[in-house]
């Protein structure tokens, strides 16, 4: 179906149509909105594996632990890389044993959060094509 010239309406069509169209609408602003939900899933990832590496830092440069914030940062990753903490031992280096597992752990967060993120992302660009492809020519503006 052609559009209309500029300035003038465009043909008038049956209920099927519209019904179409709008299914299409809603299908594509579905997509958008899990397209959104994928950014803030790697966005989350991102911000955790920041906190580690914040941590990390902090460890490797003798932070005073006692420090109100520094002990915030220290716990906070130890609850998202808790489980990574005896992954690897170094005898008589604790601090390079803890440098090594939380940096895998950020690198797993980065990875998964990113995996994540992407299947996420695909399901919601697949509801963008498939208002694309199924609204009429006259409805995009």
């Amino acid at each position: 179906m052609s559009r209309a010239p500029v300035g003038e309406r465009p043909a008038r069509r049956g209920i099927a149509w519209r019904t179409r169209d709008a299914g299409a609408a809603v299908v594509g602003a579905a997509g958008a909105g899990v397209v959104l939900l994928a950014r803030l899933v790697m966005a989350v990832a991102t911000l955790i594996a920041l906190l580690i590496g914040l941590a990390i830092v902090l460890r490797d440069v003798d932070a005073n632990p006692a420090n109100t914030i520094v002990k915030g940062i220290h716990e906070g990753a130890n609850f998202f890389a808790g489980a990574f903490t005896d992954l690897i031992t170094f005898k008589g280096h604790p601090k390079r044993a803890i440098t090594i597992n939380w940096g895998i752990a950020l690198l797993a967060y980065l990875i998964v959060g990113g995996f994540v993120a992407s299947v996420i992302r695909r399901i919601g660009r697949g509801g963008l094509r498939f208002e694309r492809t199924r609204r009429t020519a006259a409805t995009h503006y």
